[in-house]
């Protein structure tokens, strides 16, 4: 008697994997863990070589992973059509290489088809690594449902259903190769179209990884408007030729609408925009069912009527009003909004004013850092010029500038009309940058930790990190002019802040002090100033913010770790300590019991003059270090969390272990130790203090504030 044996089905995991090596270790991982072992892996790259030294020798040596070489640079839907071609497979799944799934995703999906030729899971999106997500979705009781069928691709994609390759091959079913995004739809529409139902399984579940980098790592649905556009013009005029049922139009039409709505019309502000991308959107739009368009509220049907009719002067009167409606109802519903609002109807429209200059320092907390050199060298070196200090509180400031506060009235129309803007940090994103207009960034350190688009991840409260870095590179692209302090700034400026325009390779204006002032005189005019003993030598500890340690959005605390009673006891006969906190830090100095010897300075608005004044610096992470090493004076790191601070927060761009000019200190003892034995570490440090001293501080000539000056300001 003959025994009938029961085949195993193989899965076919198509998963393109170009640009991607960072993140494919997930993926790989997922798929290794499946409880559903007959599959394979068919991994897609143009340099097979390099991405099999980067996955690592367990994937190499597992028969079931494939690595199939493709043409370089060649679209994601064209490597899958490859990998179609090459599944051996009954069915096919596509992973994409950034994402990865549940261990029974697999085994969840075939148990389920019940004889149907698709069917699909369910995909959360997720920061979080897949152990903690995974346990929570252990706790969902399975379910399936024959849902509408295309109400399982609101987000366009092929990603998460498990296929009958046979169904694929008897359809012909292709990926579109001619564009980068929206390739999927020609192959999900035409396979939806197909079939009735598609079981969906709710525990197999496919964890879609955000992508945290738009700018230099942006995922497709993270690609530049212009190239979306064009690829979704030409997929939906492609597939509208076709005989589709109303079910499909209404999905490809809402696509079109939702993205005309939550895209082009912000590209649209600019009116240049739109005689630039009228005519194809005119030729796409036209083919909106009317059926589905009725659908829509009053205002998408104005718009939409006003495209197809080809009247681009009333599309853009539309345009026009709409924007001022918008921006008017915001404008009746909150203070700022009001501002905003006569900031951009009102003193936009005025001219420009040549002679007119805006400083601002620290979000207008105070009148510092490289603006104020730069001030007081206009001051010096140049006649005609107006000058609008931003100031939250009132001050007395050299030449007696015009002050406003940060967002009043009348900083909306000075950031308006001024023809020239220096800061050094960045500005709010309701400032309009106008087309002649010179905005000078001067920044505020040298990074020792990772900026922008050099970092991984975002920690600080209530911040997407995707959405950081894009609103980061938008302002950044208004920048005219950026000073570096030395070489190694101007690299990572560069490539951090996606740069391009003109680097000013000065050095930092306010260290110039640090150079012509650093003399008796002037130290003990600023320790007079500051009510410090003369007699006694000072101590600056000027500690950074920690990312996961706030009150609020913009309000940071910081946990005082140095023991300043320990420190008065064994040195308040010969020292006294400055505290000096990052100006983002919220927390107040209890310094109860430590009158003499420990002064609160952090409002004090120019750290360059606590830099003369004192004989010996302590602090962590924060950039002050680079600029203190001027003085070459003795330098200390308590570095009490460096393991947290170095893994999980931020990261460093240079080796602390090896490259700083002092100790790293791990203890209140271990900075004892080192205060009381600081001739002997000035000593241990002095050749690397010396080396560093000639990578960071070359440019420090004391003429930076100069050289800016004749670089922006010209005669």
């Amino acid at each position: 008697m003959k025994v009938e044996v029961q085949k195993i089905k193989v899965i076919s995991i198509i998963t393109p994997a170009e640009k991607n090596e960072n993140y494919i270790d997930r993926a790989l991982e997922s798929m290794a863990a499946q409880t559903y072992t007959d599959f394979e892996a068919l991994i897609l790259h143009s340099d097979i070589d390099a991405l099999k030294r980067a996955v690592g020798q367990r994937y190499r040596e597992d028969a079931r992973f494939k690595f199939i070489e493709t043409p370089k640079d060649i679209p994601a839907g064209a490597a899958r059509n490859i990998g179609i071609e090459a599944a051996k497979g009954e069915y096919v799944y596509f992973l994409d290489s950034d994402d990865y799934i549940s261990d029974d995703a697999l085994q969840m999906l075939i148990e389920n088809m019940d004889g149907h030729p698709v069917v699909r899971g369910r995909m959360r999106r997720t920061d979080l690594d897949s152990s903690e997500i995974e346990s929570a979705a252990e706790q969902q009781r399975v379910s399936i449902f024959h849902r509408n069928r295309y109400n399982l691709v609101r987000n366009h994609s092929a990603l998460h259903f498990l296929i009958s390759k046979d169904y694929i091959d008897r359809l012909g079913l292709k990926f579109a190769e001619e564009v980068q995004t929206y390739s999927d739809l020609m192959f999900i529409v035409p396979l939806l179209e197909a079939v009735e139902v598609v079981p969906f399984v709710y525990e197999a579940v496919y964890f879609r990884r955000r992508r945290n980098d738009p700018i230099t790592h942006p995922s497709l649905r993270q690609m530049p408007i212009e190239q979306r556009m064009h690829d979704l013009f030409s997929i939906y005029n492609r597939l509208k030729q076709s005989h589709l049922s109303f079910e499909a139009e209404a999905l490809l039409d809402t696509l079109l609408l939702n993205f005309y709505r939550k895209h082009l019309i912000v590209k649209f502000k600019d009116k240049d925009q739109i005689d630039v991308h009228f005519e194809g959107l005119q030729e796409t739009i036209r083919k909106v069912n009317p059926s589905v368009l009725k659908t829509k509220d009053r205002v998408l049907r104005l718009d939409v009527r006003a495209i197809q009719s080809r009247s681009r002067r009333t599309f853009k009167r539309l345009s026009m009003v709409r924007d001022v409606v918008r921006d008017a109802k915001r404008g009746f519903t909150t203070r700022n909004g009001r501002k905003e609002f006569i900031y951009k109807y009102s003193y936009m429209k005025k001219a420009l004013m040549d002679d007119l200059v805006v400083f601002e320092s620290f979000q207008g907390k105070s009148y510092s850092d490289s603006p104020k050199y730069i001030y007081q060298q206009m001051l010096k070196s140049r006649s005609g010029y107006n000058y609008v200090w931003v100031m939250n509180k009132k001050q007395k400031i050299p030449g007696n500038p015009m002050t406003v506060k940060r967002f009043s009235l009348k900083y909306y129309y000075y950031m308006a009309r001024a023809k020239y803007i220096v800061s050094n940090v960045r500005m709010p994103n309701s400032y309009i940058k106008r087309e002649g207009q010179k905005y000078l960034q001067t920044w505020h350190g040298t990074p020792l930790k990772r900026l922008a688009g050099d970092m991984d991840d975002v920690h600080m409260p209530g911040t997407n990190a995707a959405r950081y870095k894009k609103n980061f590179s938008k302002e950044t692209d208004k920048w005219d002019y950026l000073i570096a302090p030395n070489p190694y700034s101007s690299a990572i400026f560069k490539r951090a802040f996606w740069f391009n325009n003109t680097m000013l390779e000065t050095g930092y204006p306010r260290n110039d002090i640090l150079t012509n002032d650093n003399n008796p005189v002037i130290i003990q005019d600023i320790k007079e100033k500051l009510n410090l003993p003369l007699d006694k030598k000072v101590i600056l500890y000027a500690p950074t913010w920690r990312d996961d340690e706030y009150y609020k959005v913009g309000k940071y605390k910081f946990s005082l770790q140095l023991d300043l009673e320990r420190l008065k006891e064994r040195f308040g006969d010969d020292y006294i300590i400055l505290l000096r906190m990052h100006y983002v830090v919220a927390s107040k100095m209890n310094l109860t019991g430590l009158e003499g010897f420990a002064y609160d300075v952090s409002k004090y608005d120019d750290v360059s003059e606590l830099y003369l004044a004192s004989d010996m610096l302590i602090t962590d992470y924060s950039s002050v270090f680079f600029d203190y090493a001027n003085l070459r004076r003795p330098i200390l790191f308590f570095t009490y969390d460096i393991e947290k601070y170095r893994e999980q927060l931020r990261g460093f761009y240079i080796d602390m272990e090896t490259e700083l000019p002092g100790p790293l200190l791990m203890t209140n003892d271990a900075v004892i130790d080192a205060i009381e034995n600081i001739d002997q570490i000035e000593e241990k440090y002095r050749e690397r203090y010396e080396e560093f001293y000639a990578r960071f501080c070359s440019w420090d000539d004391g003429r930076a504030s100069e050289k800016v000056v004749e670089a922006v300001f010209k005669e």
